[in-house]
C-alpha cells in the first residue's frame, strides 16, 4: 500500500507513537508543503526531530517540487492526484468532507489500526493498546468505530 499524508494524520500518529509502526507496514509519501509544516517551520521539538530522522532514514518520503503556496492539504491532494496511490491520508473533518465529495479513497490515523491488525502486524490486544494511545487525538466516532472493529476481530 502506498499513501499520501498530510501534516494533520503525520503529528497524530506521531504523538501516539504509531508512526514508524505504519511507516514500516506502508509506504507513506509526504508533499513538500507538508514537510515545511511539520519540520522545517516547526521549530526545534521533539516531533519535528523524529519526522525529521524518518526522512533521512528514509522511511518517510518527500515528494513535489518546491513549496508554493498551497496548504499541506492541497498540496497532499495535488500530489495524489499526480501519483498512484492508494489513499490520501488525514484527519481533517472538512478536508475528508472534500475527499468524499471526488471520490477519494482516505484513511484516518485510528483506521491506520485497523489496517495493521488485518494485515497481521498487531494482535487484537496490542491494536487496543494502540487505539487507546491515540484516542486523545481522534474524535470519539472515528475511536468507537476502530474499537468495535478490533473487539469483533475474528470472533465472527
Amino acid at each position: 500500500m502506498k499513501v499520501v499524508m498530510d501534516a494533520d494524520c503525520l503529528i497524530k500518529l506521531t504523538k501516539a507513537n504509531l508512526k514508524e509502526l505504519v511507516c514500516s507496514a506502508i509506504a507513506v509519501v509526504i508533499p513538500v508543503a507538508v514537510k515545511m509544516a511539520v519540520v522545517d517551520n516547526a521549530g526545534p521539538h521533539p516531533d519535528a526531530e523524529m519526522i525529521q530522522g524518518n526522512i533521512k532514514s528514509k522511511q518517510l518520503t518527500v515528494k513535489g517540487g518546491q513549496a508554493g503556496h498551497d496548504e499541506g492539504e492541497e498540496a497532499a491532494l495535488d500530489l495524489f492526484r499526480r501519483g498512484s496511490y492508494d489513499a490520501l491520508c488525514s484527519d481533517d473533518r472538512r478536508f475528508i468532507r472534500r475527499l468524499r465529495i471526488l471520490n477519494i479513497p482516505y484513511i484516518t490515523p485510528a483506521v491506520f489500526v485497523a489496517v495493521l491488525l488485518k494485515q497481521g502486524r498487531l494482535t487484537a490486544m496490542e491494536a487496543a493498546e494502540k487505539l487507546e494511545l491515540l484516542a486523545p487525538y481522534i474524535s470519539d466516532d472515528e475511536y468507537a468505530t476502530v474499537r468495535l472493529v478490533i473487539e469483533n476481530w475474528r470472533t465472527s
